[in-house]
């Protein structure tokens, strides 16, 4: 007698997906801790541990997730976050931003730099002068086109009245907040870039869940974790979480994941306008708030969004934008 069962095969694609999203959390903790050690020598080995996986499972997972491997993730990070301690960190030399990002010595991170962004450290250090612009990996491979002044919110030569007038307009209303830690319920988007769009998805799905746990209620105070630079990384690689506060009381479901926003001293901005008005409104910040300033932007250049009146309105937004910092070095 003939089987009454569906002679047909699990789909593979399915199958990869589902075991991307159990292990999402993991994969995800593991990369934060990746983040938190870039000054250090990281094997594959030691970033496993953190997600409790064997280094053969880890490697094929971590990829899937991130769309990347676990050693290309760490050089992008490390170089990426090398650019923002460049340009928004103007007291560290060449040097010392090579050893707070895990190298070895200023020749080698010299040429890894030039291989990856098309330009030299000091290209970033001085938007004055033209860069020695040659092809890199960033253009090469991904077809993204790095420009220095990119980084900076005035272009050279920069008019000081202007200036003046972009830092009182992005300084107006910001104050300093001395935070505790605060564990977070996040979800990951899937956005290519920060598409508002997607971004608007990710929220609606993470306030669903969130009134399903009991996180959250009809309103919920929301928080975005924006991971990367527009103006450094690949679109399809930049990292946003969508979060809601969490007092640990269950535990999470994948997709969902645990993270915080780390206790200390943070600048915070307002803006109220335009969405597409936020990532140029972030770069006039770290460009122009801190150029003068006791204290600088810390090594992780975290972006903290934190939504004052819900979700945007007509395409506009209300929101404040919390930045860690440390005293100049």
């Amino acid at each position: 007698m003939p089987s009454t069962r569906s002679s047909r095969r699990p789909d593979p694609t399915t199958s990869a997906r589902r075991t991307c999203v159990a292990h999402e959390p993991r994969i995800l903790r593991a990369a934060r801790y990746a983040i938190d050690h870039l000054a250090e020598p990281l094997t594959v080995r030691d970033v496993a541990k953190v997600a409790a996986m064997s280094e053969f499972h880890f490697q094929r997972v971590f990829a899937a997730v991130m769309d990347e491997t676990v050693g290309a993730f760490i050089a992008r990070r490390r170089l990426e976050l090398a650019a923002l301690k460049l340009a928004y960190q103007p007291g560290r030399s060449v040097t010392e931003v090579a050893l707070s990002s895990g190298y070895s010595s200023t020749a080698n991170f010299s040429k890894a730099f030039a291989a990856y962004f098309g330009c030299r450290p000091s290209d970033v250090q001085r938007p004055d002068r033209p860069p020695a612009s040659r092809l890199g990996k960033l253009l090469r491979r991904h077809g993204k086109d790095f420009d220095p002044h990119d980084l900076y919110a005035l272009p050279t030569p920069v008019d000081e009245g202007e200036r003046e007038r972009r830092r009182r307009e992005v300084e107006d209303g910001m104050h300093y907040e001395q935070r505790s830690e605060l564990p977070l319920a996040c979800l990951r988007s899937r956005a290519s870039g920060y598409d508002a769009r997607a971004l608007g998805a990710t929220w609606d799905r993470l306030i669903r869940l969130g009134r399903q746990l009991g996180l959250c209620g009809e309103e919920a105070d929301a928080y975005g974790l924006a991971h990367d630079s527009p103006q450094l990384t690949v679109k399809e690689l930049v990292r946003y979480d969508a979060c809601i506060p969490y007092d640990g009381t269950i535990t999470l479901p994948a997709p969902l994941f645990r993270s915080s926003i780390a206790a200390g001293r943070y600048a915070v901005f307002r803006y109220r306008g335009p969405v597409e008005g936020v990532a140029p409104r972030m770069r006039d910040i770290y460009s122009l708030a801190f150029d003068e300033s006791s204290v600088e932007p810390d090594d992780r250049f975290l972006t903290i969004d934190h939504y004052v009146n819900d979700a945007p309105v007509d395409g506009q937004i209300d929101m404040e934008i919390l930045i860690k910092v440390r005293p100049r070095t």
